[in-house]
């Protein structure tokens, strides 16, 4: 079986932030010469991503289905579209469903949720007065516990 290929994306945020935003490429699937350059907040807390309104507009996507939204204070049923996301490095994840909704800042035009984060590694560190996120896809085979890194941390008194 031949080795599996990984693709990998880091940012090095210039202090420590409570966002994690990177540009993104969105693409219409039925011409993939109709796409846009937006930036993305990438959030845990959603089950599956979202887009703006405008956004779909512009790309001239339409509704393939619908799904109910619950936020925090709000129950909502949304639009869904077909989109491909291209990532940081180039990477382009197909067949997204994201919601349309309105959300955020106008600014904000696309949230990642966790049905495209599923597919691969996610690291935040947050040392030295700076975040790095970092992202792999797919996971790799090597898996990262914090408790054993802070364990032999521990043990060897490193800094």
């Amino acid at each position: 079986m031949p080795n599996q290929r990984h693709e990998a994306f880091s940012i090095e945020y210039s202090n420590l932030t409570s966002e994690l935003y990177t540009e993104i490429k969105l693409f219409n699937p039925a011409n993939t010469n109709n796409n846009i350059k937006t930036f993305a907040i990438w959030d845990t807390g959603a089950t599956i991503s979202s887009i703006a309104p405008s956004v779909a507009k512009k790309l001239c996507l339409e509704p393939i289905d619908s799904v109910l939204i619950e936020g925090v204070n709000s129950l909502e049923r949304c639009d869904q579209i077909l989109v491909y996301v291209g990532l940081p490095n180039g990477l382009i994840i197909p067949n997204i469903k994201p919601s349309v909704c309105s959300f955020g800042p106008p600014e904000l035009e696309f949230i990642i949720g966790m049905d495209i984060i599923k597919f691969g590694d996610f690291m935040i560190a947050n040392s030295c007065g700076k975040t790095l996120f970092s992202f792999a896809v797919p996971p790799l085979p090597i898996r990262i516990n914090l408790v054993n890194q802070a364990d032999h941390v521990n043990r060897n008194d490193v800094v």
